[in-house]
């Protein structure tokens, strides 16, 4: 077998599921579950490879066939991901080669098709890559139903066929519903690989009929390691971004790259002013400084939320042994030590805000600034004593 793509943390399931592929008792239908950007598409790579090589599923690496499933180039080789639909009014190209160029309705600008074609270039690349869209990104229906109309069909070249979906769970409205068909009754000869960060997004029913695989978490130490080389910042601010990505490298630099540290700076600067006392209006001011500018954007403040959440978490920790241990932020540890903590009730209060507030933006469309501004305010007024909030957002 030539050399995986998969991670060192995942090379013995990537083996393990290989060997399966090749005694042909691989399920036909697969879903792994994992977080983002910590090594699902390497294992679908892998499988691709092994399922479609033409020599006795080998993943020899010098075949064409995985040669070309290296590059994107097989044709029974189906990759599916996400996309930021740019410039809808545009509708010029086919952007998946099982979209026929004549016929299909799945047609998108030349700005949309240069940003897929950024995104194979880069997970080729690098497996952890995670992109950071200006726009959301989904799987429209028009894509799925071109992707069901090519599975109609037999395989082009060695009699199998490998479909790769990542994150499934962003199939737009109505494209989930056209593809359970397929996932319910795959095609004979079909393989179906499926990712996903977030399994409860999905319909019982295609939970039920792949069989689920957990994607361990890529250890702490090694999280490090690949950042220091990668990124070349120094240890404390390396350790920052290992603990903050949760096992997944791929989070890490992207957080990084959306300049987490300068938010993290803002945001730290208005628990600094909570946790003095300081006058309620100098902190509104702040707030609306900070939050004024992003009316409807939930995905301009998803980083804050995760920011607010390591310094709670910190905060419950300031003043126990072993904080080098602890502190997600690891590398600004001297100005928590210098903080005195609010009692750990009202750090679960802060908790439970944080999460509504989170919901309340992200779920039901209230205005970041609105939501932001409860939550600052409430965690003030828990502060002073007035326990949990006397209002809850929608």
């Amino acid at each position: 077998m030539a050399q995986m793509m998969a991670p060192n943390h995942l090379q013995d399931l990537s083996k393990s599921l290989c060997e399966s592929a090749r005694k042909g008792n691989l399920s036909q239908s697969i879903l792994f579950v994992g977080r983002e950007g910590a090594g699902k598409f390497a294992l679908v790579m892998d499988l691709a490879r092994t399922l479609l090589c033409e020599n006795d599923r080998s993943a020899c690496g010098q075949c064409q066939s995985c040669r070309q499933v290296s590059r994107f180039l097989y044709p029974d080789f189906l990759l599916l991901f996400p996309f930021p639909n740019i410039k809808p009014e545009s509708k010029k190209h086919t952007i998946f080669h099982f979209s026929d160029p004549v016929t299909s309705a799945a047609r998108f600008s030349e700005e949309t098709r240069d940003a897929v074609e950024e995104f194979r270039h880069k997970k080729l690349s690098d497996p952890f890559y995670l992109p950071n869209y200006e726009k959301r990104e989904i799987i429209p229906v028009e894509v799925v139903r071109d992707l069901i109309g090519s599975l109609a069909k037999k395989p082009l070249e060695g009699g199998r066929r490998v479909v790769g979906i990542l994150n499934v769970e962003k199939m737009a409205f109505g494209a989930a519903d056209l593809f359970l068909k397929t996932v319910e009754e795959p095609p004979q000869n079909t393989h179906l690989l499926l990712t996903t960060s977030r399994p409860d997004l999905l319909y019982p029913t295609l939970l039920s009929r792949t069989q689920r695989i957990k994607v361990p978490l890529m250890p702490e130490e090694a999280v490090f390691s690949l950042l220091k080389e990668r990124l070349g910042l120094d240890d404390a601010v390396t350790t920052y971004l290992a603990r903050l990505g949760h096992g997944s490298p791929g989070s890490a630099i992207c957080l990084y790259e959306n300049e987490l540290l300068e938010r993290r700076e803002k945001v730290l600067g208005i628990f600094m002013k909570l946790l003095a006392r300081d006058p309620i209006g100098q902190i509104i001011a702040d707030i609306e400084a900070l939050y004024g500018g992003f009316k409807s954007k939930y995905d301009d403040i998803k980083l804050d939320f995760q920011i607010i959440e390591t310094i709670i978490h910190d905060l419950f920790f300031v003043g126990e042994n072993g904080l080098d241990n602890h502190l997600v932020n690891f590398d600004i540890k001297d100005k928590f030590q210098k903080i005195k903590p609010p009692p750990g009730e009202i750090l679960d209060i802060w908790n439970e805000v944080c999460a509504e507030t989170r919901r309340a933006c992200g779920i039901n469309n209230v205005a970041p600034d609105a939501g932001m501004m409860f939550f600052y305010i409430s965690c003030a007024e828990a502060l002073a004593g007035a326990g949990r909030p006397k209002y809850t957002l929608p």
